[in-house]
């Protein structure tokens, strides 16, 4: 959890530093989907991907 919580940080200050809001909120669904892929399995993300949502 501790990795996670870190790798957010460092997007946010990466966003800030080079003044990128308009990736923020493509980045943060991309670590939300990483989150969901690596605790809930793969099964799930493919689902989503499948169904085209």
């Amino acid at each position: 959890m501790k990795k996670i919580i870190y790798m957010f940080k460092e997007m946010l200050y990466l966003i800030r530093k080079y003044k990128l809001y308009f990736l923020a909120p493509l980045l943060i669904m991309l670590v939300l989907l990483a989150f969901l892929a690596f605790y809930l399995g793969p099964s799930v993300v493919i689902s989503f991907i499948y169904a085209g949502i």
